[in-house]
């Protein structure tokens, strides 16, 4: 057998396996593109129904009481957390300027 005949039958399966694999390669893109589509149309579906049953619960089954009751507290719950949270970042820049002096201490040491 010469070089020419094996090159001849060679070549031809090499493209072939070449060309399956990018095929396979495409077709394994646009069903992943496909499902991730369809995820997000769902989740996007159930946070649209989720929204609707947050607005027929509060219409449907509170009175205006109830409802102005529960944003006063979560109003209060917010400014609370927002106290807290730069009370926090108060102590965390504490704790850093109290660690660079230390260091500069041990450093002139």
């Amino acid at each position: 057998m010469g070089p020419e005949l094996l090159t001849a039958l060679i070549a031809p399966i090499i493209g072939g396996i070449i060309s399956f694999g990018i095929w396979q390669s495409k077709r394994n893109s646009i069903q992943i593109h496909d499902s991730l589509q369809s995820l997000h149309s769902c989740v996007h579906e159930v946070d649209k129904k989720v929204d609707t049953m947050q607005v027929d619960l509060a219409k449907n089954y509170t009175t205006k009481d109830e409802l102005r009751n529960h944003i006063e507290k979560e109003d209060d719950w917010h400014d609370k957390f927002s106290e807290d949270l730069s009370e926090m970042k108060d102590m965390q820049w504490k704790i850093r300027l109290d660690q660079l002096e230390i260091k500069s201490r041990m450093d002139e040491e």
